[in-house]
């Protein structure tokens, strides 16, 4: 993301402090990094488990902690009780406020620009043509819900939402949403509201780590955390981790992991999110070298003297695109006879239906692996297999994962398909400096490296496909001459 605005580091600081949260000045500091905009870096080395900062309950931005629900009728909350229409509301209220708001210190010092593909225009963002993030931008969508669900609210208020303020349009809206995107967590509701179910699944006081509470049954809300927001995400170089306190010590405290050298960047952990996750949620990509088992998988021209990217890129192969790989493979798409068609995709939604019974995904990812997903596999025997289908209604099991020339040829289907979808060349360019040019340069990486995992994929597929009939071959070749034998011995 980029940081239009000056960042104040000490008016934020100040700010922070005064507001009851802690952080260790000796440790860490505030750096503004290339295409992240500012981050946290440590002064001197960080030794393993290291509290860091501490932010009370009472610092954190939320619906529930904000004055914005006492002023709107029940009826309107009520309205508002969708996704993160609350969220985002109490943020443009908070920011109207100004200096009188609560966090003034937080949301002066906050991103006013993204370049997150829901800020892109339409030609930018058609250079997304095909990839994982084309069908995830959801612009239209945002603006039918601000207009159906925050405007009518913010119309009904002209004492809490000037009609002359900027902080209360359709541009503000996504601004909020952006930085509720890239920068929001997600923590059980009964933090912030005793009213909720679910109470007795906070932790034990031992310390939990924040993902634990949130995998807990219960309701979820999206909130802003000071301070821990700031720390950026990075493939397998997080070195930090947020920790939910106990209910009685309410609070987060990010935490060191592992040892961070002096000049270090300090990154949270977010898993290892792929470019095209990344370039979606926080408006840039990974570009580092690849490790030598991904450039093994990659022929001469896919790395093209450019052996960079995201070693954690994949491509998810959407459910009803394989479903249409498998009619093709077996003749029941649009060639085929309405009725029969109509017949076989009957069947099918039948599978689907049962698949995802069994809390199965109908998205299969694949990544530069020698291995292919065994999901895949088995959904796709289930669909071209009737055999495989009445098995797993007789028995309630899953398909074998077991690859031959059928599968085979539904997954390169598959691939092809997917394939088909993108724009430009499979090539990239370094980094240009004017926002429109980076646009462009982050959507030919993400291009690139879903490119070169479909064909990867294509690649390995025809190789198991390859070993699977040499080996059935053999088997064969085996049995007749076992026969053969027979025969001797009994003449």
């Amino acid at each position: 993301m980029s940081e239009a605005q000056v960042f104040d580091p000490q008016g934020f600081w100040s700010w922070f402090k005064r507001s009851g949260g802690w952080y260790d000045e000796t440790l860490l500091g505030l750096k503004s990094y290339a295409g992240m905009g500012y981050g946290a870096v440590a002064l001197k080395d960080v030794p393993e488990d290291a509290p860091l900062f501490h932010i009370p309950d009472t610092l954190i931005l939320s619906p529930f902690n904000s004055d914005l629900k006492t002023k709107l009728s029940g009826e309107e909350w009520g309205a508002l009780d969708r996704g993160w229409c609350r969220l985002i509301l109490t943020m443009m209220y908070e920011t109207q406020l100004g200096e009188q708001s609560r966090w003034s210190g937080y949301l002066s010092n906050m991103p006013t620009e993204f370049d997150t593909p829901m800020l892109w225009n339409e030609e930018e963002r058609q250079a997304l043509a095909g990839t994982d993030i084309q069908d995830r931008i959801g612009k239209e969508d945002a603006d039918k819900e601000y207009e159906t669900y925050l405007l009518p609210v913010i119309k009904a208020h002209p004492e809490l939402f000037p009609p002359s303020s900027a902080h209360s349009t359709l541009a503000a809206f996504h601004l909020q949403g952006s930085r509720v995107l890239s920068r929001s967590f997600t923590v059980p509701l009964f933090r912030f509201d005793p009213s909720s179910k679910n109470q007795e699944n906070d932790d034990n006081g031992d310390g939990s780590d924040i993902s634990d509470i949130d995998d807990d049954e219960g309701e979820q809300v999206a909130v802003m955390i000071p301070f821990a927001d700031m720390l950026n995400a990075a493939f397998e170089r997080d070195n930090a981790h947020l920790y939910g306190s106990s209910r009685w010590e309410k609070g987060f405290t990010m935490k060191s992991t592992k040892a961070i050298s002096k000049g270090d960047q300090i990154y949270n952990t977010y898993a290892s999110p792929p470019n095209a996750e990344l370039l979606r949620k926080y408006g840039h990509v990974d570009v580092l070298p690849l490790p030598t088992d991904s450039l093994d998988l990659l022929t001469k021209e896919e790395i093209g003297g450019w052996p960079y990217g995201n070693a954690g890129d994949e491509v998810l192969l959407d459910g009803k695109l394989v479903v249409e790989a498998v009619a093709e493979v077996l003749g029941s798409g649009p060639s085929t006879s309405a009725g029969a068609d109509d017949k076989w995709r009957k069947s099918v939604e039948k599978r689907v239906d049962w698949w995802l019974d069994e809390g199965l995904e109908d998205s299969f990812p694949l990544s530069l692996s020698p291995e292919l997903d065994d999901e895949l596999i088995q959904f796709i025997r289930l669909l071209a297999y009737d055999a495989e289908w009445m098995r797993c209604k007789k028995k309630g099991k899953l398909p074998t994962s077991m690859m031959d020339a059928r599968v085979a040829a539904v997954v390169l289907k598959s691939v092809e398909m997917r394939k088909s979808g993108y724009k430009g060349s499979i090539q990239t360019t370094g980094p240009n400096t004017t926002p429109t040019e980076l646009r462009k340069t982050y959507a030919a990486v993400v291009r690139l490296g879903e490119k070169r995992i479909l064909n990867a994929v294509s690649r390995l597929v025809e190789e198991l496909s390859s070993n699977h009939n040499a080996s059935k071959k053999r088997k064969a070749e085996g049995e007749d001459e076992g026969k053969g034998k027979g025969k001797g011995q009994g003449q």
